[in-house]
């Protein structure tokens, strides 16, 4: 998560992002590396006379490569924010911003919902005029707290001496 804020005129900005733990290259060093364990294990166990694991391997494999490589493209996210004059602009998008949504500063409420499930993530929803958006449905509760809070004091919503969470329960 990043935010860059521009004091002088009250415009803001937010630039999330997912942790990626591991980079493209990493990923497929460890596929690699956990595939030459695998197929080495399954290889001295076909030659003993146990073949038929050998699908079983190709499948556990298969499964793997796809969860990283899914994991790599989600890493890809980004939701930008922009706070500027009397817009709200919400941009979100793989890799850049492929979705727009616009609101006006004025009308924009700022809600952080509680999860519905114990242990479920709450939800930052951005709603103005019959319009809503999701935001930072990746971020861990936090961080979702924390760019609550900065869109409400940056909107004017609530005042710098309320807590984050009774700030989240507002809008």
């Amino acid at each position: 998560m990043v935010c860059a804020t521009a004091y002088e005129n009250r415009d803001h900005t937010w630039v999330l992002r997912p942790n990626q733990s591991l980079s493209w290259s990493e990923a497929k060093f460890v596929f690699m590396g956990i595939a030459a364990v695998l197929l080495t294990i399954v290889t001295s166990f076909a030659v003993l006379g146990f073949w038929p694991i050998l699908p079983f391997a190709g499948v556990e494999l298969l499964v793997l490569g796809l969860a990283l490589y899914l994991s790599q493209i989600r890493g890809h996210d980004v939701e930008v924010i922009s706070v500027k004059g009397d817009t709200v602009a919400v941009e979100k998008g793989r890799g850049m911003p492929q979705e727009r949504w616009d609101f006006e500063r004025a009308r924009l409420q700022v809600n952080l919902q509680p999860a519905k499930i114990k242990g479920h993530p709450s939800r930052l929803i951005l709603r103005s005029v019959g319009r809503q958006v999701s935001v930072g449905d990746f971020l861990v509760e936090d961080e979702r707290r924390r760019v609550a809070r900065q869109l409400q004091l940056s909107l004017g919503d609530v005042s710098p001496g309320v807590p984050a969470a009774q700030a989240g329960a507002q809008g």
